[in-house]
């Protein structure tokens, strides 16, 4: 059974590794990876720790079976100009690929959502980039884009998808019942 929770302090490196692996894949040749284990073990835990400081809630989660992390995510209330109000960013989703296909970004995506709903968010932004292997997946579940940018020095197509969480919500609980 697929556990969901917060990570602990002692699982952001192995975390981070995950992040990078999935981001070096994302990027498929396109723009380089930057990113540097040490440095996004840090930014991450002082993201963490700095939600609690300005009172912003944000959530570094992890799907675990049998104690083995399967995928994380991360999340908080969006303070853009994408969602004036009642809103919230998927910051991050990442999967190990031997469990892809099997509802793990799909329970990390509910738990988010669940969590945000319950403290009245309504709509939900997304950032992918163009290639990424997940870019499909968020439009199946009734996200729709909002626009596009360029990131890495423009090497880098992101789309920004907005979604509307009930129903992204509805979406995901009904294609999860296949597994």
């Amino acid at each position: 059974m697929v556990l969901i929770r917060a990570l602990k302090t002692s699982e952001i490196p192995e975390a981070m590794g995950l992040k990078i692996n999935c981001w070096t894949e994302e990027l498929a040749g396109i723009a380089n990876n930057n990113l540097i284990l040490e440095e996004e073990i840090d930014f991450w835990s002082t993201w963490v720790s700095r939600g609690k400081t300005y009172n912003d809630i944000r959530l570094l989660i992890g799907a675990f079976e049998n104690g083995e992390l399967l995928g994380i995510a991360a999340s908080n209330i969006a303070k853009y100009d994408d969602i004036p109000a009642n809103g919230i960013e998927l910051n991050l989703l990442a999967v190990k690929p031997k469990y892809r296909g099997k509802g793990v970004s799909l329970r990390l995506i509910l738990y988010i959502l669940n969590f945000y709903e319950s403290l009245g968010a309504k709509k939900a932004v997304i950032y992918s980039h163009h290639y990424a292997p997940s870019n499909t997946f968020y439009p199946k579940f009734g996200a729709e884009i909002l626009r596009k940018e360029l990131q890495e020095e423009g090497k880098l197509e992101v789309d920004v998808f907005i979604a509307n969480i009930h129903k992204f919500k509805w979406m995901l609980e009904k294609s999860l019942l296949k597994y």
